[in-house]
């Protein structure tokens, strides 16, 4: 009788199920992650300047309040309504956003020069000076009314800025002229008011033109005589320096004639021993 081959008889000692994963091939290596960021929107510049506008209106409207996501919905609305043409992707409010704090950034950056040749620099300039739109007046303001509202305004625009009290305002608007008649009485007592100021304006500069004059001529007086000593102070200097100019002339003249007769005496005395 043949004996079993040992191939088989260890393929029949080995009944162990094989692994369902053992014929899978391992995964591929995650990709590496990317360092590349996104370039940032394009903005042209009509984009620029019809946000400025579009963020100006709505910043204005919410009296210089901050803006919220539907706000800047609207911004961006507005932008894409302004520039149709633009071959670019719409804006959106994120990018809108983005951009305003990068304009205003900059606008803080170029205001702290001297002189700044950036592009928008007035246009934001007049953004963050400006005042919010404000209603217009009632038609049944008075002429007076509308004369200081006007000054105001006229006030605002070259600069100046001030502002005219409510109570006078009021008493401005509701002033009414009335008949000739009953407006004397009052003129007078203004006219005669006015007169008596100014002579007491009159009096009152002349004393003070009195007492200034006094108050001159001591001064004067004052100065002259600190002149005089300084004067007096510079003579007596003078004459000390000459006097000391004339002794060192003397001691040196004396010095050169000392030696001119040692010399002499000299001379005389090797001639004569000769």
């Amino acid at each position: 009788m043949a004996s079993p081959s040992p191939a088989s008889s260890s393929a029949a000692g080995d009944d162990r199920p094989a692994s369902p994963f053992a014929a899978l091939p391992p995964p591929p290596p995650p990709p590496p992650p990317s360092s590349r960021r996104l370039p940032p929107p394009c903005w042209s510049h009509d984009e620029t300047l019809a946000l400025i506008n579009a963020y100006r209106d709505k910043w204005y409207s919410l009296n210089r309040g901050n803006l919220r996501a539907h706000h800047w919905d609207s911004v961006a609305s507005s932008v894409s309504h302004d520039c149709p043409s633009s071959c670019a992707a719409p804006k959106t409010s994120v990018q809108c956003r983005h951009k305003v704090e990068k304009l205003r950034k900059r606008y803080r950056t170029e205001k702290q020069r001297s002189l700044s040749s950036w592009l928008y620099f007035r246009k934001m300039d007049a953004m963050e000076r400006g005042a919010a739109s404000t209603p217009p007046a009632s038609r049944g303001i008075s002429v007076n009314g509308r004369a200081a509202a006007a000054a105001e305004a006229a006030a605002s625009e070259s600069g100046l800025r001030f502002t005219i009290p409510k109570a006078v305002r009021s008493k401005v608007a509701g002033f009414r002229p009335g008949p000739k008649d009953a407006l004397k009485p009052g003129l007078e007592e203004m006219r005669r008011r006015v007169e008596e100021k100014r002579r007491r304006i009159k009096r009152e500069r002349e004393r003070k033109d009195d007492d200034g004059a006094g108050d001159l001529a001591a001064a004067l007086g004052v100065l002259g005589d600190g002149f005089l000593r300084m004067e007096q102070m510079k003579m007596e200097m003078s004459r000390e320096v000459e006097k000391m100019r004339m002794e060192m002339e003397l001691k040196r003249t004396e010095m050169i004639l000392d030696c001119q007769r040692q010399i002499a005496e000299a001379m005389v005395q090797r001639f004569t021993g000769k």
